[in-house]
């Protein structure tokens, strides 16, 4: 595997919602070879670690555990909006996969929701194309490396590895903070 910049309007995108305090983590690469799903898929992550936390990173591999599930699945809790609860209170949905992931980092985004909105889909569009549902997507435990500590404090800490069919570009997408 081989680390590949994304299309530079992808790149633009991501740069926008981490100013805007988003706190997911993503990396792009390429298959060097022809594997089965599964050896690609724990290879990306494995590579994919050593781009997002780089040499802070320390590994166990022993337990790196990973499955495919689907593209609803990963999107976690649709509703993203908060419920009010008071007058004076809301309460925002459990993170519990990538979309309420990408909405809710622990002090939240620093822009409106319309235009969050539209970010998210901007971005989704690049990873997914037309058909997300193609999309082999596999969630991996969160046991193996350092770079997940943070989060396992409290807000959360995801990781997945995600291809179109037959193509041998990967997404990386990791998320581990905290307050």
């Amino acid at each position: 595997m081989k680390e590949v910049d994304p299309d530079r309007n992808l790149k633009m995108y991501i740069d926008t919602f981490h100013r805007m305090g988003g706190a997911l983590d993503y990396a792009f690469l390429e298959a060097d070879a022809d594997y089965s799903s599964d050896v690609l898929h724990k290879q990306a992550a494995i590579e994919g670690m050593q781009i997002i936390d780089g040499a802070n990173s320390t590994c166990d591999l022993s337990k790196i555990q990973g499955s495919s599930i689907s593209y609803q699945t990963f999107l976690g809790t649709v509703e993203v909006q908060p419920v009010r609860i008071s007058q004076t209170a809301g309460s925002i949905p459990n993170v519990d996969g990538y979309k309420t992931a990408f909405f809710h980092p622990p002090y939240g985004l620093r822009e409106t929701l319309p235009f969050a909105s539209n970010l998210f889909v901007q971005i989704n569009n690049f990873l997914f194309g037309s058909d997300p549902d193609m999309s082999e997507i596999f969630s991996w435990s969160t046991d193996w490396s350092n770079y997940f500590d943070a989060g396992r404090e409290w807000w959360g800490a995801f990781y997945w590895t995600i291809r179109q069919p037959n193509s041998r570009q990967f997404v990386v997408i990791g998320a581990s903070t905290t307050d």
